[in-house]
């Protein structure tokens, strides 16, 4: 295809073929490689989450400032810890522990953003209880400390 975008032939040279030719290429190389988009780009209806992995988020979203165990959690979704890491891995691409902590994370973020707090009470709001472990896993998931997104916030 690319040989005959290149060539000098007529037929090659007009802009609703080339586009289209342009077109398979870029699909067929996002097909090349699994991603986000793949599902749709090769027609597959994207599948419900299952029940029990709602649930799970569900309660995980209404109880982010208390502590929070795998065993809560799975308890939560009628399942067992195992079902419900497989759920979470297989359709969310983490842990339920790695989807608390980073919902946590974006929480504390958009309230060292959005408010004046200091960022220990913050952290604390939303269940974090090592300030230390807390700081290195916030520059892990933002590239920066919080104290530098305060400073800019």
């Amino acid at each position: 295809m690319i040989e005959q975008l290149d060539s000098g032939d007529p037929l090659f040279q007009r802009e609703e073929l080339q586009r289209g030719q342009l077109r398979c290429i870029v699909t067929a190389l996002l097909l090349a490689q699994s991603h986000t988009h793949t599902a749709t780009l090769r027609g597959v209806p994207g599948m419900p989450h299952p029940r029990a992995l709602r649930a799970a988020v569900a309660f995980v979203e209404a109880n982010l400032s208390e502590p929070i165990s795998l065993g809560q959690i799975a308890e939560a979704a009628g399942c067992s810890a195992r079902t419900i890491s497989s759920a979470f891995r297989e359709k969310l691409g983490t842990s339920p522990m790695g989807y608390v902590r980073d919902l946590r994370l974006d929480r504390i973020r958009h309230d060292i953003l959005s408010t004046g707090d200091r960022i220990g009470e913050i952290a604390y709001r939303w269940g974090m209880t090592h300030l230390g472990r807390f700081a290195g896993e916030y520059r892990s998931r933002f590239g920066e400390l919080p104290s530098t997104t305060a400073a800019r916030g």
